[in-house]
């Protein structure tokens, strides 16, 4: 069954414009984006594989949550025996 993992973006924009005034993901700031516009981090979020699956506006504090998903890569551990363990 597939597994998936997600990422919660809280944005807070300038009235009137495309600068971001904080960006915080899953909880973090992102103090480097501040400066950038939030189209250019969707697009790099998309470019790494997440897809937007939520929106959600406040228009009265102009604040947009954001959720994406992606599949979850899951690494399958090799089956070790005692006898594998004690030949190295």
């Amino acid at each position: 069954m597939q597994k998936w993992e997600y990422l919660f973006v809280d944005a807070n924009m300038y009235p009137f414009g495309n600068k971001l005034i904080s960006l915080y993901v899953n909880g973090e700031e992102l103090r480097d984006w501040k400066q950038g516009s939030l189209h250019l981090f969707v697009n790099q979020l998309g470019e790494d594989g997440w897809e937007l699956v939520a929106l959600r506006h406040d228009s009265k504090y102009d604040q947009n949550c954001l959720i994406f998903k992606r599949p979850k890569i899951v690494k399958k551990m090799r089956k070790t025996t005692d006898s594998s363990i004690q030949n190295k």
